[in-house]
C-alpha cells in the first residue's frame, strides 16, 4: 500500500492550473449528469431496446462497486496519509476500492460498444476509462489499485448484466428482474449513503419504467432529426428541472435523494416516452411492430 500512496505524491508534485482544470473535467464524465445524458439519448432518441440494455448493465454495475466498497471498507488515499491533498474530495465520499467513476464509465462504456458493436465506440470507450482513471489518480482520491480493479469490475460486470437481461428477454420473464430488488433493498441497510440511494432510486423505477413500457407503453425511438433533437432537448430540460425542484422541496437525505432520483427515472422511462408519442403521433403498436423490434 505503501507504494501506492508514494506515487501519489509524486503525481501531487507535478500539478498545476492547467491540468487541475483538465482533470477536474474528466472526472466530472464520471457523475450522473454525463451517464444519465448519454443512457436518456440512447433511449429516446436511437434505439429503445439497448438504451435498457446499457441502462440496466450501468445501474447495477454501480450496486456491485458499492457492495464491494462496504466489503472491503478500504480508506481513501488521502485519509490514509494526510500529506495527499485532494482535489475535488466532494467526488470522494464513502470508501476508496474499487473506483466508482472508473467502474462506472468502464461499465457504461463496455455495454454501449457491446450493444452498438462499432470500433469507434470501443476505441471511445478504452480512452475514457483510461482518462478517467488517470483523473482519479491525479486528484488523489484514488490509487492505482482502485482504478485498475475498478476497469476490469466495470467490464467484467457488463457481461454477467447482458446475460441476465438477454435471459429475461428470451424467456418472456421480465418480472423476474424484480428479484434484484432484493439485493438492492437489503444494500441500502447497510450502504447508508447518499449516492448508493440516488442509484436505488433510478434502479427501482428503471426496472418498473422498463415492465410497464413492456406491457403498456411500447415507445418507439424512431423519429426525424428535427423531432429527436426536440425529444433530447425538453426531455432533458425537464430532467434537470426535476432534479432541482425536488431536492429544494425534500432536501438532501437518504430518503429525499431516493424520492429524487425515484422520480427521475419515471420520466426517463415512463412520463417522457408517453408524452414523446403523444407529440408526435406515434402509430398504434401492433403484431408487425413487435416483430420487428425483436429484429
Amino acid at each position: 500500500m505503501e507504494y501506492l500512496l508514494e506515487m501519489l505524491k509524486w503525481i501531487q508534485s507535478i500539478r498545476n492550473p492547467v491540468l487541475d482544470q483538465v482533470f477536474t473535467s474528466i472526472t466530472v464524465l464520471g457523475e450522473d449528469y454525463f451517464a444519465i445524458a448519454v443512457l436518456c439519448l440512447i433511449l429516446w432518441c436511437v434505439n429503445k431496446k439497448s438504451g435498457y440494455v446499457i441502462g440496466f448493465a450501468y445501474l447495477t454495475s454501480w450496486i456491485f462497486n458499492f457492495s464491494l466498497k462496504e466489503a472491503f471498507k478500504i480508506p481513501r488515499p488521502f485519509v490514509l496519509d494526510k500529506s495527499i491533498i485532494p482535489i475535488r474530495p466532494e467526488t470522494a465520499t464513502g470508501y476508496s476500492f474499487p473506483s466508482g467513476h472508473t467502474q462506472g464509465i468502464s461499465a457504461l462504456s463496455t455495454a454501449a460498444a457491446s450493444a452498438f458493436r462499432r470500433k469507434w465506440i470501443y476505441a471511445a470507450g478504452i480512452i475514457l476509462v483510461i482518462l478517467m482513471a488517470m483523473s482519479r489518480l491525479y486528484l488523489g482520491v484514488h490509487t492505482l489499485l482502485d482504478v485498475a480493479i475498478g476497469a476490469v469490475a466495470g467490464f467484467a460486470w457488463v457481461y454477467a448484466a447482458n446475460f441476465v437481461f438477454s435471459y429475461a428477454e428470451r424467456t418472456n420473464r421480465k418480472a423476474l428482474l424484480l428479484i434484484l430488488f432484493i439485493p438492492m433493498l437489503l444494500g441500502m441497510i447497510f450502504v447508508r449513503t447518499n449516492d448508493y440511494y440516488k442509484i436505488a432510486g433510478t434502479f427501482s423505477s428503471f426496472i418498473i419504467g422498463y415492465l410497464l413500457d413492456s406491457r403498456y407503453i411500447h415507445y418507439e425511438a424512431k423519429g426525424l432529426i428535427w423531432q429527436q433533437v426536440i425529444k433530447f432537448i425538453l426531455g432533458m430540460t425537464v430532467l434537470i428541472a426535476l432534479k432541482i425542484i425536488v431536492k429544494e422541496v425534500l432536501g438532501e437525505t437518504l430518503t429525499s435523494d431516493y424520492i429524487r432520483y425515484l422520480i427521475i427515472g419515471f420520466w426517463i422511462t415512463v412520463a417522457a416516452p408517453l408524452l414523446f408519442n403523444k407529440m408526435f403521433a406515434a402509430k398504434p403498436y401492433d403484431a408487425a411492430d413487435k416483430v420487428n423490434s425483436q429484429i
